[in-house]
């Protein structure tokens, strides 16, 4: 059989190969022009007609934390890629963490994208819409850092407001203390005032003893030894209490929270053994009275002697003014407590309950025997400490 001719082909208009035809070069730059004016193209595309691989950029909002949305320009495949570019663009907020700490999720969505997923048009985006970039990771040093210095900052405020704020103690002569100072230094602690009338010490057995008779023509001071020994009788105190005429002494205690450092004495101290509970403080006439000093003095004696402190201010007649620190056993009501009495009887009465059955106290804690009777009355019985805990401190 005779073999027929092969026919020719017709020619035909076919692009020419990328192996060097004489369209090469215009069929390159058509190529360029279609990418270039497409913006929506943002993967690598494969031009199957004999072009190699064209990398195209990609321009995508990511979002992270409150920071406003920012474009990052991608050029890789997958969202691993993406992840990558993030961790740059972020730098250095993300320097120190690493790339599997990091999750991205599309605009208003909860799913976390996989990191093998296919960067393609879908993640074509605006700014109102940015990818939101997550950290699973703790607090990044950076951050750590900046709070820190926030912290130290906060700290360097409070300090210098503090210091700012801080007076210089104040140095008071309970001598010069005014009523009104004594009240505000008191109102520092959330003490008030609770007056308690005479009768409220009822029942209570009176001590019949002639009132003291004043030199008019001498001072306080030097009448206080006969002072002294007119307490003495009149109290008739047991064995193992004293009466003593200290007024030549001098005592301080540092009030931190009022700012004040009080100095100052009394004229007779009465307690067991040589423990002070009672400070009296002595004038003639009433109308030298000093409110001030002798809730000064309260104070003081609260600071120097464990037991319970009473104040009495008196012309060892029938003017007497008395103060203690009176509250419930929790503490929850703590007051100042005073009460005016007229009758010398009755103040010397109430003196003497109260400074043995804080006598009893001492005796108990020495382990001697008590042999005396006490029957306190019902104000008496709710006598406290004061010594606000800042305030316990020594003062030199």
């Amino acid at each position: 059989m005779s073999k027929k001719p092969l026919r020719k082909k017709a020619k035909k208009d076919v692009p020419s190969t990328v192996a060097g035809t004489s369209g090469a070069s215009t069929q390159s730059r058509n190529v360029a022009e279609i990418i270039e004016n497409t913006p929506g193209l943002q993967k690598e595309q494969s031009i199957s007609s004999g072009f190699g691989n064209l990398e195209l950029d990609f321009k995508i909002w990511i979002k992270y934390g409150d920071s406003q949305p920012v474009q990052v320009l991608f050029k890789g495949d997958i969202v691993d890629d993406l992840k990558e570019v993030v961790k740059k663009t972020l730098a250095p907020e993300l320097d120190d963490v690493t790339v599997d700490d990091i999750t991205i999720r599309k605009h208003s969505e909860e799913d976390d994208l996989c990191p093998g997923l296919v960067v393609d048009q879908s993640f074509i985006n605006d700014y109102e819409t940015p990818l939101q970039v997550l950290v699973n990771a703790p607090m990044t040093l950076k951050r750590k850092h900046e709070e820190l210095g926030d912290l130290e900052k906060i700290v360097d405020i409070a300090v210098e407001k503090a210091l700012s704020q801080q007076k210089s103690d104040e140095m008071v002569q309970t001598s010069n203390l005014s009523e009104t100072k004594a009240r505000k230094i008191i109102a520092h602690y959330g003490l008030k005032r609770f007056e308690i009338p005479e009768e409220d010490f009822q029942p209570i057995e009176p001590i019949q003893y002639q009132p003291f008779l004043w030199d008019m023509e001498n001072d306080e001071a030097h009448q206080m030894s006969e002072v002294e020994e007119w307490f003495k009788n009149a109290l008739n105190l047991p064995r193992g209490f004293h009466v003593k005429d200290i007024h030549t002494r001098n005592y301080q205690r540092h009030l931190q929270t009022a700012n004040v450092v009080l100095t100052g004495g009394t004229d007779i101290s009465v307690g067991p053994s040589a423990t002070s509970c009672v400070w009296i403080k002595i004038k003639k006439n009433k109308e030298n009275f000093k409110i001030g000093q002798s809730i000064g003095e309260l104070l003081i004696l609260d600071n120097v002697y464990a037991p319970r402190p009473m104040s009495v201010l008196t012309d060892c007649n029938d003017n007497w003014i008395i103060f203690f620190f009176f509250g419930t056993k929790n503490e929850e009501h703590h007051y100042l407590a005073s009460s005016t009495i007229h009758n010398c009887s009755i103040a010397l009465a109430i003196i003497r309950q109260f400074v043995l059955n804080e006598g009893r106290t001492y005796l108990e804690l020495l382990g001697k025997s008590i042999t005396y009777q006490t029957n306190l009355s019902e104000p008496l019985k709710k006598r406290m400490k004061f010594l606000p805990e800042e305030d316990d401190e020594e003062w030199p």
